[in-house]
């Protein structure tokens, strides 16, 4: 049995995780935009009664938390951004500071975990942040931002300890990893 599009929508909606517009949606899931509102508005209904509400801002829509959890979710988000923060994110921060401009695949394939999380909560906390990269759009690169080298006492990568000698051996590595293929 087929999926239902509006199923289809909340699928792709929870998948990309950020808003995107309808056309854009219409297009990932090869229907008309009419087909596509029609959805739309059976998933709005949907999940009227349940904690995530489909949000729209013009022809933008996107999955959040319904408005009856928002203090339970701001409490989560304070302790989120105020706790301390842990060795994978640690081990994240090292990667990005020494490796940047690093995809979310690299940093995965490199600590051999899902790190999804962990790099939501490093930009929400603006530790790290990430634009497309100009070779593949639909790959994000993450970057530190100029708040954690603040934080940190440096004016950039370059000044962090042994900086050179763990790109270079970084650099080395790689290039035998691509000699062995």
């Amino acid at each position: 049995m087929n999926p239902s599009l509006d199923t289809l929508i909340e699928a792709v909606l929870f998948w990309r995780g950020e808003p995107i517009e309808v056309g854009e949606l219409a297009r990932m899931l090869s229907a008309d935009v009419s087909k596509v509102e029609a959805g739309l508005a059976e998933l709005e209904r949907s999940l009227a009664s349940r904690g995530v509400r489909l949000m729209r801002a013009g022809d933008t829509v996107a999955l959040a938390t319904a408005p009856k959890a928002s203090e339970l979710i701001a409490r989560l988000r304070r302790e989120e951004l105020e706790g301390e923060l842990g060795k994978a994110a640690l081990q994240t921060l090292s990667i990005i500071l020494y490796r940047a401009p690093v995809s979310r695949r690299d940093i995965e394939y490199i600590r051999g975990v899902n790190s999804t999380f962990i790099l939501r909560n490093l930009l929400v906390r603006g530790l790290v942040e990430r634009a497309a990269s100009k070779q593949d759009e639909r790959v994000f690169l993450y970057h530190p931002t100029l708040q954690l080298f603040s934080l940190l006492g440096v004016a950039r990568a370059e000044e962090l300890p042994e900086y050179a000698a763990a790109r270079a051996e970084m650099a080395a590595f790689e290039a035998s990893a691509v000699g062995d293929e």
